[in-house]
């Protein structure tokens, strides 16, 4: 299994996604899930790509944990496969404003309106761990903040296009990349010095072939973490968070955690300096992982090396 996630195809249809909404708005929660079970299990039964994926990412996780997290296996991958379809509908149903009766919780909250006070910009760096863009949907309704999204615009066309049909919002802070270059560092040197937020993942390695990456441990076998995110942080030269809303049984639960003041990446130990930010990003994310198996959705094989 020696595949690239952005030469991964897209699964589904725009109009299969908003038949789905359509069922989610009517049912609600509970009668949605009864329609996803034969969905789901036809991508199970046919994505052997994706199974695999999610088949070794928890056998690699219990033998992190010791046996502590769920055995791998079909109905693991199918639970794993629910509630990536879960965290989809719910990033449509928070554009189109409709998330009505889903708790979010917000543990650090003083400490994110302490930043938005200071004036200060900031990147965050999340993961596909949970459900960040719901978070930026209600950030854009309640006008919380200016938070712009740093996306690869190759994967994922058509969903993104069923969440541009469902706001207008959507697409107005995104700024889509195939690699971080120049002109998009003085563009997003720009917003920061205006005291605006930015969001970029650090989980998946850039989609051009040439693109930087580092080789660290994340879950008990060297995988490649991209170095764009702590280059660009160094860049930007602003404060940095770690950014990740798992859901929970009460609902999703929002975290805002601060990773580093200032990215400083030496010119005679620049390669070392890389290698250990993306280790201590790789180890936060394997205590969420251990905390929320079922919210990493990284549906290929992830150890391969490039």
């Amino acid at each position: 299994m020696n595949s690239h996630w952005a030469r991964t195809p897209e699964r589904g249809t725009p109009l299969g996604v908003r038949f789905l909404a359509w069922c989610h708005r009517l049912l609600g929660e509970t009668g949605m899930r009864i329609v996803l079970w034969p969905v789901i299990a036809y991508f199970l039964l046919t994505g052997a790509a994706a199974r695999r994926a999610s088949m070794d990412y928890f056998a690699r996780l219990r033998r992190f944990s010791g046996g502590a997290t769920p055995a791998p296996g079909w109905g693991t991958s199918f639970r794993h496969m629910m509630a990536f379809a879960e965290s989809a509908l719910h990033k449509l149903a928070a554009w189109a404003g409709r998330l009505d009766g889903l708790a979010v919780q917000f543990p650090e909250r003083a400490r994110f309106e302490a930043l938005l006070a200071s004036g200060r910009g900031a990147l965050f760096i999340g993961a596909h761990f949970g459900n960040l863009e719901m978070t930026r949907a209600l950030a854009a309704h309640d006008q919380l903040a200016r938070i712009t999204a740093v996306v690869y615009t190759e994967h994922a066309t058509a969903f993104r296009g069923t969440l541009e049909r469902a706001s207008a919002a959507y697409g107005e802070n995104l700024v889509h990349v195939t690699e971080i270059t120049p002109a998009t560092v003085i563009a997003l040197k720009e917003k920061v010095e205006r005291g605006e937020l930015l969001v970029i993942v650090g989980d998946r390695t850039p989609a051009a072939e040439n693109g930087r990456v580092c080789s660290v441990d994340f879950l008990g076998a060297p995988a490649d973490f991209a170095e764009g995110p702590f280059i660009l942080a160094h860049l930007l030269e602003c404060p940095v968070y770690l950014f990740f809303c798992p859901r929970e049984a009460a609902g999703y639960r929002i975290c805002l955690e601060p990773f580093a003041d200032r990215i400083e990446l030496p010119r005679a130990q620049r390669a070392e300096a890389l290698r250990a930010y993306a280790r201590r990003y790789a180890a936060r994310l394997e205590a969420l992982c251990l905390h929320a198996p079922y919210q990493w959705f990284n549906f290929y094989n992830y150890w391969q090396s490039r």
